[in-house]
């Protein structure tokens, strides 16, 4: 009688087990989060101060992310750093073929990838790529950082422009000593890649065709009811400095995703979006050049915005040395 008993209870508690790891399972099972769904914009790049929500990635997915995200084509991260093991989702597209375009953010805001999944719902991941990241590392006299920003081409395609700097202190070192070895105080490398997602889901890289002819150029800013009180005497000056030594110009209040660059005969170079170099400042200018990376500059005097004109495009001799 006591052994039935105790048959009884074991089958009991052993029923109990069975039905609580069902129930844990059922639970994890149905863990979906509910992401925006939208287009994903046309310039990919990451700042550090965003705020922007960040939604959890389910334990699997994140995972599977991670052993995915260093096999990559095109050039490798310059910098010797870690990827951040902590990572949520901004947004998702939907691709052909019931597909899924994720874009993916570390907490640290440092990163940012794009990752392709087989989509209905299954969230298996096809492809990862990163496409931005700025990231400062600091030892000693030693100052590397590394930017890199994507731009999404009209055909669909994907292109990544990676700056490396290294900079060592100059701290007690003379103008003939840094003359004689510059590249013992600054190194710089600079990469361009270009992916398309293929028919099979993966990131494909391609060769880039260069279409667009060498140019300079300085966009002039300022958000609307924003206009500083100088504006109206400081930039007509400016401007005619950069006709001078041939930089195009143009001069903006909204739409800062659409500026057309033209030439002086009206002919288009680029589109450019200068929304990423602008979230902190309300009126200034955007220094580009072709192959490098903009450079936005807050409004100030005359002699000020001129001086930095000068160092980014070059104009006049190089003798400025500054310890």
């Amino acid at each position: 009688m006591n052994g039935k008993r105790i048959c009884l209870l074991l089958t009991a508690l052993c029923l109990l087990v069975v039905s609580c790891k069902k129930k844990k399972t059922e639970e994890k099972e149905d863990v979906v989060y509910d992401y925006p769904i939208t287009i994903i914009q046309d310039t990919l790049a990451v700042n550090v101060l965003d705020k922007t929500t960040l939604y959890p990635l389910t334990e699997e997915f994140c995972e599977s992310f991670l052993r995915k995200a260093e096999i990559y084509a095109g050039h490798p991260v310059t910098a010797a750093i870690d990827l951040p093991q902590e990572w949520g989702v901004r947004c998702l597209e939907r691709l052909p073929e019931g597909r899924e375009l994720w874009l993916l953010q570390s907490q640290s805001r440092e990163w940012m990838y794009l990752a392709v999944t087989s989509g209905y719902g299954t969230q298996r991941i096809l492809d990862v790529l990163p496409v931005a990241l700025e990231i400062t590392n600091q030892h000693k006299d030693l100052l590397e950082t590394e930017k890199w920003i994507t731009y999404r081409q009209a055909d669909g395609s994907f292109v990544t422009f990676k700056e490396y700097e290294w900079t060592r202190s100059l701290s007690g070192v003379t103008k003939q000593e840094f003359i004689a070895n510059p590249e013992k105080y600054h190194r710089t490398l600079s990469f361009a890649d270009r992916f398309i997602v293929n028919e099979e889901g993966r990131f494909e890289y391609t060769e880039i065709i260069d279409s667009i002819p060498d140019y300079s150029a300085v966009v002039f800013f300022y958000n609307t009811f924003e206009k500083p009180e100088p504006w109206d005497d400081c930039i007509p000056q400016l401007q005619a400095f950069c006709e001078e030594n041939n930089i195009l110009y143009e001069e903006v209040y909204n739409n800062y995703d659409q500026v057309d660059i033209r030439t002086y005969r009206m002919e288009p170079v680029i589109t450019a979006d200068i929304n990423p170099y602008v979230q902190d400042i309300s009126a200034g200018m955007v220094m580009m050049k072709k192959g490098e990376e903009p450079k936005a500059i807050p409004f100030g005097g005359f002699e000020y915005m001129q001086m930095e004109i000068k160092r980014y495009f070059k104009v006049g001799r190089k003798t400025d040395f500054a310890l």
